[in-house]
């Protein structure tokens, strides 16, 4: 079995140019490590996941297809002949790139720059800035959250600029001191520069956004009219015409910001129906944006949209992994659980653990020990499990602020008496943070409420017998032990 140990020993027989595509790109994942230094692979859960799996798949492969010795006579010629071509190629593409590059492509104008060309754009960014360990782990993160949550695919135009990116970042932070001036190879940067402005925004896109910052706002007269010469000006120079599938929209967005310039109306607005609509477009948050008073609450026309639309919608998902993931599949950011049992059936256990999970891998948790308080048995679940993590918070109470926090655990709603309105309000008033309820039932499986907030949560777990079983929208969960 390949391992990290050995590793190093056994590439030096394996020929990686004959190997299939994705064991050829598993290898370089590896780059940036050394036979004694691991330290992202032992630092970052991400990255050991799929180092692992790269490894057991090529273990598999060499096993139908023992590597032959190379001899070291053909590796210097291999060698020799990779260096003697690269003066002529570098020259040829130093005349020949520029031209192209500024003469070929005109940006493509989409109503949203893809995730791809987002991160190419920020990774050029980063050339000749000094930047920190942090900064570097946080791109870092985020890019494989991306990866993992499939918004970034393999079958990406730019996946192989993508898998360029994060090889180059974990080889970064495993040299790095506490910060680093970021040096871009110039052959690198140009290409990623063409990629980086092979998009912009489409102009009516741009302005439908810049529109819903200010509606319903009062005293807002300058901007106002600063969006209506620009959107003016747009049109004057046919940069936005009439086949421009967003151009009925944002003739009506004109006619609202023209009307509150008159003085017709207190602050820019349209009906509410047609708000949903532009911020569906744009991904906006209405639940998030506290900026939505004075809308005109006609609703006698419902936002419709066709089903070809919704497919092609995307919904950012926590990207949970491993037992969890199993359990309840891979919920939507914000979502809604709840946990039930018997007193002593291993909820708090359950919940700990996922908290800890969750902070290590996916934000920010609060742990409201309602129950337990800061009392020895929570202090003793916490050292068992090693629930230890800066990301994970603890309380005796549900603070009223709760925007910081990502994910928040009850422990008990039951022995807090909260009621259903409060734990909906709770929800209403922070969209983007997940909920997990704790529940104690009777012997007969039974508590107060149970039907109702069943209803208005998406995950449902039963704790019994030192196992768990999830249900809910996500999927159907298999059954996990507490203790494996």
């Amino acid at each position: 079995m390949i391992t990290i140990d050995n590793y190093f020993e056994i590439s030096r027989n394996i020929d990686f140019d004959k190997l299939p595509a994705a064991l050829q790109n598993g290898n370089k994942l590896t780059k940036g490590a050394s036979p004694n230094n691991w330290s992202a692979y032992n630092s970052n859960e991400n990255i050991k996941r799929v180092v692992d799996a790269y490894m057991q798949k090529l273990d598999e492969y060499l096993k139908k297809n023992p590597p032959e010795k190379p001899k070291k006579e053909a590796s210097a010629k291999v060698k020799t002949e990779k260096a003697k071509p690269e003066p002529k190629a570098k020259k040829t593409e130093k005349a020949k790139t520029p031209v192209k590059t500024k003469e070929e492509k005109e940006p493509e104008a989409v109503e949203k720059v893809s995730l791809e060309v987002q991160f190419i754009k920020r990774y050029v960014g980063m050339n000749g800035k000094v930047k920190t360990q942090d900064e570097i782990l946080r791109f870092l993160n985020t890019l494989q959250k991306a990866i993992l949550e499939k918004r970034i695919r393999k079958t990406s135009p730019y996946a192989a600029e993508i898998e360029h990116i994060q090889s180059q970042l974990i080889k970064c932070y495993e040299k790095m001191d506490e910060s680093i001036e970021i040096t871009i190879e110039k052959k690198t940067i140009e290409k990623y520069l063409a990629i980086a402005g092979s998009q912009k925004a489409m102009l009516s896109v741009s302005y439908i956004k810049q529109y819903i910052s200010l509606h319903g706002k009062a005293n807002v007269k300058e901007k106002a009219q600063a969006l209506m010469a620009k959107i003016k000006k747009a049109v004057d120079k046919h940069k936005v015409t009439k086949d421009d599938p967003y151009a009925d929209r944002l003739q009506k967005l004109f006619n609202s910001l023209n009307d509150y310039i008159k003085g017709d109306t207190k602050a820019p607005q349209i009906s509410k129906s047609e708000l949903n609509g532009l911020m569906g477009l744009v991904n906006f948050s209405q639940k998030k944006s506290p900026d939505l008073n004075g809308v005109d609450e006609d609703t006698e026309n419902p936002e419709v949209i066709r089903s070809t639309e919704l497919a092609g919608m995307e919904f950012e998902t926590i990207g949970l992994q491993g037992k969890y993931r199993e359990l309840i599949g891979d919920p939507s950011v914000g979502f809604s659980a709840m946990v039930y049992g018997l007193p002593k059936s291993g909820k708090s256990t359950l919940c700990i653990d996922f908290a800890k999970y969750l902070a290590q891998n996916h934000g920010k948790v609060l742990y409201c020990a309602i129950e337990e308080k800061f009392g020895y048995t929570l202090k003793e679940k916490i050292e068992r499990l090693r629930a230890t993590h800066p990301n994970l918070y603890v309380a005796e109470t549900v603070p009223e602020d709760l925007s910081d926090y990502d994910f928040v655990f009850i422990d008990s709603v039951s022995r807090a008496g909260f009621d259903l309105e409060y734990l909906r309000q709770l929800r209403q008033d922070n969209p983007k943070t997940a909920f997990i309820f704790i529940y104690h039932t009777t012997k007969e499986g039974n508590f107060r409420g149970k039907n109702e907030n069943a209803h208005e949560v998406d995950v449902i777990i039963e704790v019994a017998n030192g196992k768990a079983k999830g249900n809910g929208r996500f999927g159907v969960g298999e059954v996990i032990s507490l203790f494996s």
